[in-house]
């Protein structure tokens, strides 16, 4: 199972958006205070744990409240609409390969994107 990190920072972002170019990227952002967010994250989790040990990813939580510059950062970097919760997908070109909010992060669609 990859392991899942926070990221905190503007320069953390520079650097995995830098050194991302062997493996590919996954942000989730979201809301410590939304009840949705809270629901996909539920989803986010569950979908993480059934990964194999051989995907090689950068799975990366973002708190859009206490990292909000960065949030931004984010959606502006990849020309993106920022939304909560918020599922990102980079290719190894740093390609936006997939994005989706809300209801859309399923662990049904999200296994169907591997």
């Amino acid at each position: 199972m990859p392991e899942i990190k926070e990221l905190k920072s503007i320069e953390a972002w520079e650097k995995i958006r830098d050194e991302s170019k062997d493996s590919e990227v996954i942000i989730f952002k979201y809301s410590p205070y939304c009840s949705i967010s809270a629901r996909v994250e539920e989803d986010f989790d569950i979908w993480v744990k059934s990964l194999s040990g051989d995907l090689k990813l950068y799975l990366i939580k973002v708190n859009v409240i206490s990292e909000r510059s960065l949030s931004q950062k984010i959606a502006y970097d990849l020309k993106i609409l920022h939304q909560s919760p918020q599922l990102i997908w980079l290719d190894i070109n740093y390609n936006v390969k997939w994005t989706a909010s809300h209801y859309e992060i399923t662990v049904k669609e999200l296994s169907s994107r591997l």
